[in-house]
């Protein structure tokens, strides 16, 4: 378990820089930025423990908070979809969902995806309500949400395919 958490810990550091040096600098459209970092919370292993997942999901966030400088924006956003996950997973995975890296395998294609874009249009949704905080612009968190949660999709996609092929 301890090079699982090693592995973890270097792959959580190198998706919180590339999150915060470079694709919070992409404006796709002029307002969006992909949110790579959730493929933390995607991947970690599902038969692990939820206390511990907790404190990663905050301390992600807070530290993605302090370098990009959002008003608590990621913490609460990435708190949400850590407490959320569970009920993601028994919704997207079905029976699947106590197969500890059902990510990649073992879960039917569409599952896998259904359990992906849950994921980031919760977390994009809370964060664009935290971000935008007025009910006045309503239609501007709507379309960055949707904007952000494709962008964001197609990048985690594309970057679990590459580390699928890898295994």
């Amino acid at each position: 378990m301890i090079p699982y958490f090693t592995r973890f810990f270097l792959y959580s550091a190198l998706l919180i820089l590339l999150q915060s040096l470079i694709f919070d600098q992409i404006n796709l459209f002029g307002f969006s930025n992909p949110m790579v970092y959730v493929l933390l919370f995607i991947t970690y292993r599902f038969n692990l423990d939820q206390f511990n997942f907790i404190l990663i999901g905050f301390a992600v966030g807070l530290t993605l908070d302090l370098l990009t400088q959002t008003a608590g924006g990621h913490t609460i956003a990435s708190l949400s979809i850590v407490f959320l996950r569970p009920v993601i997973i028994r919704f997207a995975l079905g029976s699947n969902y106590d197969i500890p890296n059902a990510i990649y395998t073992g879960v039917r294609w569409p599952n896998r995806m259904l359990y992906i874009l849950l994921m980031l249009l919760i977390h994009q949704l809370i964060f664009s309500l935290i971000a935008f905080f007025s009910l006045a612009h309503f239609w501007t968190v709507i379309q960055y949400t949707i904007v952000n949660t494709i962008f964001s999709f197609i990048l985690i996609v594309a970057i679990l395919n590459l580390m699928s092929s890898q295994k």
